[in-house]
This record gives C-alpha cells, sequence and structure tokens, in this order.
C-alpha cells in the first residue's frame, strides 16, 4: 500500500487541508510553494504536513516497519492538533544516542533492570521513568518543595526517547540509571 492510501495520511491530510481552507485553500502535500508563505496560514501547515510524512518515511528506513503502519499508528495516538503533535521531540530523528528502539515492550523493560531512573532536574533517582518521585527538596523561584517534575512538562532535554516495535509506540522518559553506568564504561 502506498502511504498516500493510508488511514494515517487521510486523516492527517483532512486535518491539513481544513487549515488550509481557512487560509488561501492553497493544500500543497510537497510543502508550501509560497514563495513568502501562505498569508493566511501563516502558521504553514503544508510544511508540517511534508515534515510527516518525511518522518514516517524515517522511521520506516530506520526499523523496517512500513511507513503506513507508523503513520496509521501516529494518528491514532493523536488526539490533539497535529501542528503541536508532530514534532521533533515527539518523533524524533532515530540517530542519535537519545533514541533507542527495541523491538518488544519486555525487551525494554528488561534493559531498564531496576526500576530506577534519573530526575532531570533535581538529581535524584525515581522509580517512575515519567514523574519524579525521589523525595528530593528543590528550590523554584525562591519557594522550597519536594521535586515532582515530570518528562511531559518543561523539559530540560535530558530525557532519552524509546520506541517500541510491537507497539508502533515512542515516548520521552527519564533516563534510566542502569542506562547510565552503561555510558561510563562505554
Amino acid at each position: 500500500m502506498k502511504i498516500e492510501d493510508s488511514d494515517g495520511y487521510l486523516r492527517l491530510k483532512a486535518s491539513v487541508m481544513e487549515d488550509c481552507s481557512r487560509g488561501e485553500d492553497c493544500f500543497n502535500p510537497d510543502g508550501c510553494n509560497k514563495q513568502q508563505g501562505c498569508i493566511k496560514c501563516f502558521h504553514r501547515y503544508c510544511d508540517t504536513f511534508k515534515w510527516v510524512i518525511d518522518r514516517a518515511n524515517h522511521y520506516s528506513e530506520k526499523l523496517g516497519i512500513p511507513a503506513t503502519q507508523i503513520l496509521d499508528s501516529w494518528e491514532k495516538s493523536r488526539d490533539y492538533w497535529y501542528m503541536n503533535y508532530y514534532q521533533n521531540c515527539n518523533q524524533p530523528l532515530i540517530e542519535t544516542d537519545q533514541v533507542r528502539v527495541f523491538d518488544t515492550v519486555d525487551d525494554m523493560l528488561k534493559a531498564f533492570g531496576e526500576p530506577k531512573f534519573r530526575c532531570p532536574f533535581c538529581g535524584g533517582i525515581s522509580s517512575s521513568p515519567y514523574e519524579c518521585n525521589s523525595g528530593l527538596t528543590v528550590e523554584i523561584i525562591g519557594q522550597t518543595s519536594v521535586c515532582n517534575w515530570k518528562v511531559y512538562g518543561l523539559f530540560l532535554g535530558k530525557g532519552i526517547y524509546v520506541f517500541c516495535k510491537d507497539k508502533l509506540r515512542g515516548e520521552t522518559i527519564f533516563m534510566p540509571v542502569a542506562w547510565e553506568k552503561q555510558e561510563e564504561v562505554g
């Protein structure tokens, strides 16, 4: 199946075309083709559409999974505006040391070892990969409180993106402590 025939492609295209219709009604799947961009649709919706398709093809190439399945999975998971959902932090390139790919969720859990994750804010160890429960206190704008930093908040770029092929899904988590030790050795 060609990506253009997939449910994910058609759903995303409909969303982008709806936004474009409020602008200059100039949808172009290859990105904005106006010299200065579309004046009324200043978000460059077509450029985001092209970015998503390019990123799905990148994932396909790196993971050996059809781009149609990748895009369908993303679109099934997307429950908010595509302009906010499709970003490098949510679908990073799979070619950096901040991205790890696993065949199964079980493989990923085994790689974590003990459930210990480094909070990027306080530096403590949390048992949750998503929210700090280290018990350490931090000072924020003159106020002292117990750290409860969350991976999905303003994130300081110190997490790691994990992708599980069996679920066709990826997410950012706190760095597993076991992986810190591997990096020190390697």
